[in-house]
This record gives structure tokens, C-alpha cells and sequence, in this order.
């Protein structure tokens, strides 16, 4: 997709609302583009979430954008973005405004490589106590990934305040489907197994998908490998993520708590979040990812993953535009929307997906 929003779309300069001054585009993803803006009613910068034109007729379009919204509005933590402005209707040119965080994304800080324990613990501490709020609020938010977590520095500059942003999937658990039966929604290296055998997200696969960043963060390599995504994806419903033996025990019984198959074995956001506060010294992280890196080259000698199918082989990842300051290719993950298409089997057992829609990050919300 060369172009996310119409040419008729406001662009980098434009006032939206007559209030929202467009200064730069910080990030882009497939379902919209993120601008800093000026709110020159206010004297504030601003991030503004702007939708495509071209989507706004759409009922199904429009009602996810004012569930976005009202998730946004109705929740509150420090860890969580703060929505300031909301203009979903049908025909009108549909965006959001939000606190605008100047900081940098957990990705750009793993791809870097220079998180200490210290830092990954206060991470993981944060987060799951944001999405014990969400949970609590009835959302799953479904997409958690080190590209929607922002770092917020402090006000003395000293240290990062986690946020997680891009609730444009999150989920109502007791809401009607705004997605056909069957259909998965979320980026493909961090979905739950339940997820990905196309059932209800519940509370837990949020807390699965923390625990696959957090192990990320740690090891510099995603729990499952650089495999196609398809091959991870079957990797993850036939096996736990393997704990490097070099982490401490109290944080490997946590995250492969997090990370159980079944989603009633896991602990719940709240309980993360008070396990986290517990935690020690996660172990010597140049060590840690030195340690994975052979393991993982050890394992693609002597396991080799399932082979995949030809039809699910041939299924095409579209790709979409990546935010300025993107991560290299090589290290980022492809957001996919799976449904029903191509037959994956796995252990006799038939798997129903197909690589239809691109959704990386948005970079800032």
C-alpha cells in the first residue's frame, strides 16, 4: 500500500478540527497513520491518530474506531496513553487525539540491546499492571508488542515510564464480533495458541504475548526464532518457548507461568504485576542472549520445525510502510489478520489461516 489515506486525506501542515495543527508523521501502519501535532488551543503537542478517507463509509470501520475511543476514554493508569479528542462519526474525516509520548519504542530500545535487568523488570512490572486495568475494564487489548510500547522518559530525564499504546484491535470481552467467526487478529510473532487456532482472546493472551516481549528483551531473539511466520506459528501450538538455563529461577517459573499453553494455567495481569515486583537480578543479559543465540542455532540443527504446507507457504505478507525511525527489517515482526484460506495441519490436526492484512505498529499513539 504506497498510500494509506486518500490524496483528499489532511496532510503534514493542515488543521484538523480547527485545532489540531499536522507537524510530522511518527508512524504508519495499516489500519492508520500517527502525526505530532500542535493543539493551538491548548499550547500542547498532541499525537493524532488519523484514519483512511476512504474507510469512513464503512459501518464496521466506524464502529471499531469509536470502540477505540470509548477503551481509551474509559481507562486510566499511568502505564496506559490518555485519550484528549475523539472524531470517529461516519463521513467525516475520523481520527483520535492522544497524549503525544516523546520517547522511544521498546523495539528501538531491544534492537539497540541496551536494557539491563533493572530495566526489563521495570517493564514487565508496568505493563502488567496496565493490563490488569484493561482486563478489569472488560478489553483485551490482543496486540501487545514491543513496537506498541512506548518509553516516556521521566521528568528528571533519569529513567522510562512504560506505556502501552494502539488499542485499534482491542477487544470487548462481553461485546458482539466485529470480526467474522474464526477470524485472528494481532501481529503473528506474539499471538497466544488460542489465538491462533481462531478462538475468543481472552485476558490471558495478553499476558502470553508480555511474556514472549519480555523473553525478547532478554534474549535479543524472539522466544521461537527467525523462522517464517508460519513456521513459528506452529512452533508456539506445539511447544513452551524453552527458558535460557542462564536466567534466574524465580524469573523462568514467572514466564513460563506466562507463557502455559492453556490459557486457565496462566496467571492473570495483576498477578504478573505482583510476581514482577518480587523479581531479582534476571541474570548477566549479554550472557543471557549469548546463550540463546546458540541454543536457538543448536535446536535449528537437531529439531527442525514442521514442515509447512505449499498452500500455506504460498500465502502472501503483504507489507505496509514502517515509522522513520523503524527497526531494521531483519528484526521486525510482520502484523498479520489471519482467517479462514489456507490449511495448516499440525499433530492430525487442521488449522484454518490465511496472511490477508499487514498491521505493524503504528510506532507512537
Amino acid at each position: 500500500m504506497s498510500d494509506l489515506l486518500s490524496v483528499a486525506s489532511p496532510r503534514t501542515g493542515e488543521l484538523l478540527a480547527g485545532r489540531y495543527r499536522l507537524i510530522e508523521r511518527v508512524g504508519t501502519g495499516g489500519m492508520a497513520r500517527v502525526y505530532r501535532a500542535r493543539d493551538e488551543l491548548l499550547a500542547r503537542d498532541v499525537a493524532v491518530k488519523l484514519f483512511p478517507a476512504d474507510g469512513a463509509q464503512h459501518s464496521a470501520d466506524t464502529l471499531r474506531r469509536a470502540a477505540e475511543a470509548k477503551v481509551l476514554a474509559a481507562l486510566s493508569h499511568p502505564s496506559l496513553v490518555t485519550l484528549y479528542d475523539a472524531h470517529v462519526e461516519s463521513g467525516e474525516t475520523a481520527f483520535l487525539v492522544m497524549e503525544f509520548v516523546d520517547g522511544p519504542t521498546l523495539r528501538d530500545r531491544m534492537d539497540a540491546g541496551d536494557l539491563d535487568g533493572d530495566q526489563i523488570r521495570a517493564v514487565l512490572s508496568e505493563l502488567a499492571a496496565a493490563l490488569a486495568t484493561v482486563h478489569a475494564g472488560g478489553v483485551v487489548h490482543r496486540d501487545v508488542k514491543p513496537s506498541n510500547v512506548l518509553l516516556r522518559p521521566t521528568p528528571d530525564g533519569t529513567a522510562t515510564q512504560t506505556v502501552l499504546a494502539d488499542f485499534g484491535v482491542a477487544h470487548f470481552i462481553d461485546a458482539a464480533r466485529l470480526t467474522s467467526p474464526g477470524t485472528v487478529i494481532g501481529t503473528a510473532a506474539y499471538l497466544a495458541p488460542e489465538q491462533v487456532r481462531g478462538e475468543p482472546p481472552l485476558p490471558a493472551s495478553d499476558v502470553y504475548a508480555l511474556g514472549l516481549v519480555v523473553l525478547e528483551a532478554l534474549t535479543g531473539r524472539h522466544p521461537f526464532g527467525n523462522h517464517s511466520v508460519q513456521a513459528t506459528i506452529l512452533a508456539r501450538l506445539a511447544r513452551q518457548p524453552d527458558m535460557p538455563p542462564a536466567l534466574a529461577a524465580d524469573w523462568a517459573a514467572l514466564l513460563t507461568a506466562m507463557t502455559a499453553h492453556e490459557p486457565a494455567a496462566r496467571p492473570t495481569a495483576a498477578e504478573v504485576a505482583a510476581r514482577a515486583a518480587a523479581l531479582g537480578n534476571p541474570g548477566e543479559p549479554a550472557a543471557l542472549r549469548a546463550e540463546q543465540a546458540t541454543a536457538a542455532y543448536a535446536v535449528s540443527q537437531t529439531q527442525p520445525l514442521p514442515p509447512v504446507p505449499t498452500a500455506a507457504a504460498a500465502a502472501p505478507v503483504p507489507t505496509a510502510a514502517m515509522p522513520a525511525h523503524a527497526a531494521p527489517a531483519r528484526t521486525r515482526r510482520r502484523g498479520v489478520v489471519w482467517s479462514a484460506g489456507a490449511l495448516v495441519a499440525l499433530t492430525g490436526a487442521a488449522l484454518i489461516v490465511a496472511l490477508a492484512l499487514a498491521t505493524p505498529g503504528a510506532g507512537r499513539e
